[in-house]
C-alpha cells in the first residue's frame, strides 16, 4: 500500500486559508451591521401653500341675555310663582318676600352711620379750628420774632438774650428739655424748667377757653406781658402775679380787647381758670434770674414766644388729617353698608319682577324659607340667543380682534359667530403661560385654557341662528379665523422640530447623502403647516418626519 506523505507547505496554507475566510465573512458583517445603523428617512421638497390661520379653544355655551335674582341679605320668602323650565315674559311676578327683620337691620345701621357722620363732621370741625389757630399762631410767632430781633438790637451789651434757648424753641424742641429763658442767665436752670413747663400749661390751658384764634392770641399776649412785667418790678409772689394777670384779663375782657362773646366757659371762670395756673409757679424761686435782666421788654416778647411755640406743638398736632380721613372711612363704609341694605329692601318689598324675557334656570328660593346671601335665587336665560365664553392666553389673544369671525362645534351641529366682546385684563393665574408658547410654534393654540390654572382673556363669541341642538352649559368649541396666505413657502408641521432654542427641520445633502439639523424662522400656522420666512427655500429636501433620538447634528441617512 502506498503512502502519501503531506508537504509542509500544505500544512501552511490551510490554516491561512481559513483565516481570509473568516476575515471576510466578518468584514461582510460589519458591513452589513453598519449599513443597518444607518437611519432610514422619508424626504419632503420645500413648495409653497396657502395658509388659513386660527386661533382655537374650548368654551361653555351660554345664555346672550340672562338676568340673576338673589338678596343682598337674609329675607323671609313669602310666595314662589315659578320653578326651572318655566317660560316668562318681561314683567312676570317671580317671587315676593316679608323684610321685617331687614326693616330693623336698617334702622339699627341708620344709627350708626348717623353716629359715624357726626363723629366724621366734628373730626373735620376740630381739623378745620386747629389749621386756622396753627396759622394764626405761625402768624403770631413771625411778627414776635421780628420784634425779638429788633430788641436784640437796641439791647444793651449785658442784656442780651440767650441764643441756646432761642434755637431750641425754633426747632420745635419740647420745651421742658434742658430750657433755657431767653434773655436770662443759664444759672438757676431748675427754677427756669419750672417757668417753662407752667408756661407750656398755660397754653395749654387758654387754647381750651376760647373757640378762635384771635381770642386765644389776645389772652396769651396779656398773661405773658403782665408776668413779665410783674417779674420786672421785683414781684416774685405767686398770688400777686396771679392776681396782677387776673385782672389784667378782666379789664381786656371789659375794654374788649378779649371778645367775651368767643368764650367757651363765663369770663369769671376763665380769669380763676388761668390764676390757678400762674399761683402754680414758685416764682420767688425764679425772681433773682428775671431781676439780673434790665430788658423787661425783651424778655416779655421771649416769654410769649416760650408760650406760641408751645401752641404751635399742640396745633399741629390736631390739624393733622389722619385722624379726619380715618373717621372718614369708617363713615363711607358705613354708609355703603347702608345703601346695599336699602336697595335690597326696596327690591323685597317690590317682589322679583321679570326685566327680559326667557327660561328660569335655576330656582332656589322656597314658600316660607329664609333666602340666602351666598347663592343666585333665581335665574332667568334668553336661550334664543347663545353665546361661547373661551379664554385665550398671552400668546393667542394679540391675534384676535372684535368683529372676527368664528366657527362653533357641538355635539351635534355646526354653527357660525363672531367675536362680541373681548375682556381688558386677564384673570387666572399665569404658570401656563408656557403652555401657549409651546401650543403656538406647534400650530396649536388655547392650550393654557384646557387647565385650571392657565391665566386669560375672557372673550364672547355669539352664535349666529342657534337651533335646539346646541345647549347651554355643554361646552363647544370655537374656531377663529385670524388670518390668511396666498402661495407662501410652508413646511408641514410633522417636519418640525421644536426646541427651546427654536424652531428647526432636518435638511438634505444629495451630494454627500446626508442631513443637517438647520434652523429656520416661521411665520403663519395652520393645522398642518408652517410658513417659511429664512433658513430653507422652495425646493430644498428635508426629513419628512424626523426621529426624537437624532444625536449629531450632521449625519449619513438612507433615502427610502
Amino acid at each position: 500500500m502506498a503512502t502519501v506523505k503531506k508537504s509542509k507547505k500544505m500544512k501552511i496554507i490551510i490554516p491561512i486559508c481559513i483565516v481570509l475566510v473568516i476575515a471576510v465573512a466578518a468584514g461582510s458583517i460589519f458591513a452589513v451591521s453598519q449599513k443597518n445603523k444607518t437611519p432610514v428617512v422619508s424626504l419632503t421638497t420645500i413648495g409653497t401653500d396657502n395658509i388659513v390661520e386660527s386661533v382655537s379653544a374650548t368654551g361653555t355655551v351660554s345664555s346672550s341675555t340672562s338676568r340673576e335674582y338673589s338678596a343682598a341679605t337674609i329675607a323671609n320668602c313669602k310666595e314662589v310663582f315659578v320653578k326651572v323650565g318655566d317660560k316668562v315674559k318681561k314683567g312676570d311676578k317671580l317671587a315676593t318676600f316679608s323684610t321685617e327683620e331687614l326693616d330693623a337691620q336698617i334702622n339699627s345701621l341708620q344709627t350708626t352711620y348717623s353716629d359715624s357722620a357726626k363723629a366724621y363732621n366734628n373730626a373735620v370741625k376740630s381739623q378745620k379750628e386747629a389749621a386756622n389757630k396753627l396759622r394764626g399762631v405761625n402768624k403770631r410767632i413771625s411778627a414776635l420774632e421780628k420784634e425779638e430781633k429788633r430788641l436784640e438790637k437796641a439791647a444793651s451789651k449785658g442784656s442780651s438774650s440767650n441764643p441756646s434757648l432761642n434755637a431750641a424753641l425754633k426747632s420745635n424742641k419740647s420745651l421742658a428739655a434742658d430750657p433755657v429763658i431767653p434773655g436770662l442767665p443759664t444759672a438757676g436752670s431748675d427754677a427756669i424748667e419750672e417757668a417753662v413747663k407752667a408756661l407750656t400749661d398755660l397754653a395749654t390751658t387758654i387754647n381750651e377757653l376760647a373757640e378762635d384764634i384771635e381770642t386765644t392770641n389776645e389772652i396769651t399776649r396779656t398773661v405773658m406781658q403782665t408776668i413779665a412785667d410783674e417779674l420786672a418790678t421785683g414781684q416774685y409772689s405767686a398770688d400777686a402775679i396771679a392776681t396782677a394777670v387776673g385782672k389784667a384779663i378782666s379789664e381786656s375782657i371789659q375794654e374788649g380787647l378779649i371778645d367775651e362773646t368767643k368764650l367757651l366757659i363765663e369770663s369769671g371762670v376763665l380769669v380763676d381758670t388761668i390764676e390757678a395756673a400762674v399761683k402754680n409757679v414758685e416764682w420767688d424761686e425764679i425772681g433773682e434770674a428775671f431781676a439780673s435782666n434790665d430788658n423787661v421788654q425783651l424778655t416779655s416778647v421771649q416769654l410769649q414766644l416760650a408760650a406760641l411755640y408751645a401752641e404751635k406743638e399742640i396745633f399741629s398736632v390736631g390739624a393733622d388729617k389722619s385722624v379726619v380721613n380715618a373717621q372718614k372711612q369708617v363713615m363711607n363704609t358705613t354708609r355703603s353698608a347702608l345703601d346695599t341694605l336699602r336697595k335690597s329692601q326696596k327690591e323685597l318689598q317690590a317682589g322679583w319682577v321679570a326685566s327680559v324675557d326667557g327660561v328660569v334656570t335655576e330656582c332656589t328660593v322656597e314658600e316660607g324659607q329664609q333666602t340666602s346671601a351666598l347663592q343666585t335665587g333665581i335665574k332667568i336665560e334668553n336661550l334664543g340667543e347663545l353665546s361661547v365664553v373661551i379664554s385665550l392666553g398671552e400668546y393667542d389673544i394679540h391675534k384676535v380682534a372684535l368683529g372676527m369671525p368664528a366657527t362653533i362645534k357641538s355635539a351635534y351641529g355646526t354653527y357660525s359667530g363672531e367675536i362680541v366682546s373681548i375682556a381688558p385684563t386677564a384673570t387666572g393665574k399665569s404658570s401656563n403661560s408656557l403652555l401657549d408658547s409651546v401650543g403656538s410654534m406647534a400650530g396649536i393654540s388655547g392650550l393654557s385654557s384646557l387647565t385650571d390654572s392657565g391665566a386669560g382673556v375672557e372673550c364672547v363669541v355669539k352664535i349666529f341662528e342657534p337651533d335646539d341642538n346646541i345647549i347651554a352649559g355643554f361646552e363647544a368649541s370655537v374656531d377663529i379665523k385670524t388670518g390668511s396666505y396666498s402661495d407662501v413657502p410652508t413646511v408641514p408641521i410633522e417636519s418640525i422640530v421644536l426646541e427651546k432654542e427654536g424652531t428647526y427641520v432636518y435638511k438634505y445633502n444629495e451630494e454627500d447623502e446626508t442631513v443637517t439639523k438647520t434652523l429656520i424662522e416661521t411665520g403663519a400656522t395652520s393645522d398642518t403647516a408652517y410658513e417659511i420666512k429664512s433658513g430653507i427655500s422652495i425646493g430644498d429636501k428635508i426629513v419628512s418626519t424626523p426621529a426624537s433620538d437624532y444625536e449629531e447634528e450632521t449625519f449619513k441617512v438612507r433615502v427610502n
